[in-house]
């Protein structure tokens, strides 16, 4: 593992894998999920009460789980606190050497559902963490043994080729000051080609590291649910076509990660592949050793 791969200095292909806190407060059946990832993956990321449901506290898990070895990545929603708040939990991350956060608006709430705070959005978070990396509260309170952090932010790699203003929202956005962008499922090598080159034309890798979103698909009816529900994701007919047709699906699975990733390291601008899945975090694990 290097020291910090998500240093622009640092030119090495990164591996970074996703898991969710559990229901419950044995906080060892939530840190022995990303066992397998230890000394494999360069960071985990902590998903944020995802789908607006309720889970262990990502910042414990967080901090457990660096304990024990492995760098993480906290994602933080604006969905759920006020501005007080979120700089109470980045101090908190902070304190425990995790400079590493995505910042995320978070999933709408639906309607009979719990009240979103929203006070800020994916933006906002980021320029709070411009101020506080810089060693200041919003409200100007200086922050004693301030440290750098990396600031991250989601991007679908679908939306820039169906959605007008998408491309210039996000430019801009990666321009306030983020360190990396991780994107949501992309499984079509040609969008990841022209993803390439939007990067490389807006001078977009001089500033961040741009993490491709993947993950080992176990079935064909998987692959087509996750198209079908899941925002931003892309997965061409082609590959599901693969799934149906294996006598293995889940063989075939990691196969075709570990076609695209071997596609993925060779394309400039792209500086490494994003794991994710439902409890997969074993499987995430077994394709990342495929590459060291």
């Amino acid at each position: 593992m290097r020291v910090n791969p998500f240093d622009q200095k640092d030119e090495s292909f990164i591996f970074t894998a996703e898991t969710t806190p559990s229901v419950s407060t044995n906080l060892n059946e939530s840190v022995e999920k990303i066992s397998s990832l230890i000394g494999i993956a360069d960071a985990v990321n902590i998903t944020d009460a995802p789908n607006c449901k309720t889970k262990l506290s990502s910042l414990v898990v967080a901090g457990e789980i660096k304990k024990n070895g492995l760098d993480v990545i906290l994602q933080i929603t604006g969905r759920d606190r006020n501005s007080i708040a979120l700089e109470s939990e980045i101090l908190g991350a902070l304190s425990l050497n995790i400079d590493k956060i995505l910042c995320l608006s978070g999933d709408r709430p639906p309607e009979d559902g719990p009240m979103a705070v929203n006070e800020m959005n994916s933006s906002n978070l980021i320029e709070l963490l411009n101020n506080m990396s810089a060693g200041n509260l919003l409200d100007g309170t200086e922050i004693k043994e301030h440290k750098k952090i990396y600031s991250g932010c989601a991007d679908s790699i679908h939306d820039h080729y169906v959605r007008d203003t998408h491309s210039n929202f996000f430019v801009e956005k990666v321009r306030m000051g983020v360190g990396f962008v991780q994107t949501q499922y992309c499984y079509d090598l040609d969008l990841c080609k022209k993803y390439s080159e939007f990067i490389l034309e807006n001078n977009l890798s001089d500033q961040a590291k741009f993490i491709v979103g993947l993950g080992p698909l176990k079935s064909a009816k998987q692959a087509s649910w996750m198209r079908e529900n899941l925002y931003g994701v892309k997965i061409p007919d082609s590959i599901i076509l693969r799934l149906e047709e294996a006598s293995s699906p889940l063989d075939e699975g990691k196969k075709i990660c570990e076609e695209i990733i071997q596609e993925l390291i060779d394309l400039k601008g792209i500086s490494g592949v994003h794991l994710m899945g439902p409890n997969c975090e074993d499987q995430c694990a077994e394709l990342i050793k495929f590459f060291r």
